[in-house]
């Protein structure tokens, strides 16, 4: 399951992953909510706690990341929160952006998380 946090605001989107991510999650959640922010402002910066990931659907649209690939121009930054089932879809994310526009933070440091992505 992928949720919408309510520290989504402005140009931020934050994220929380809970368990394993499907196709709907891809098109129900992220696609709406990235088309959003990236209609509305010239850059984005991405909040993902995915300490609580146990997998996602290999088929789906998530081993892409396009539409994070494609829309790298628009890229600040990115915070990825992670637990010990994280490393596949951290090196998915990390693979769709830029090189040093990320960091990296183990679960138990959501507020550093967040304060470092919030800049």
């Amino acid at each position: 399951m992928l949720e919408s946090l309510p520290a989504t605001e402005g140009n931020l989107v934050c994220l929380r992953a809970v368990g394993t991510l499907t196709e709907e999650d891809y098109a129900d959640v992220f696609i709406p909510v990235m088309t959003e922010v990236l209609e509305r402002f010239q850059m984005f910066r991405l909040y993902v706690d995915i300490s609580r990931l146990l997998g996602w659907d290999e088929s789906s649209s998530w081993e892409t990341g396009a539409i994070l690939h494609s829309n790298l121009h628009k890229f600040e930054r990115a915070a990825i929160v992670g637990g010990p089932s994280w490393a596949g879809l951290a090196l998915v994310l990390r693979d769709s952006l830029p090189v040093g526009a990320y960091e990296f933070f183990t679960d138990g440091n959501q507020k550093r998380a967040m304060a470092w992505v919030r800049g």
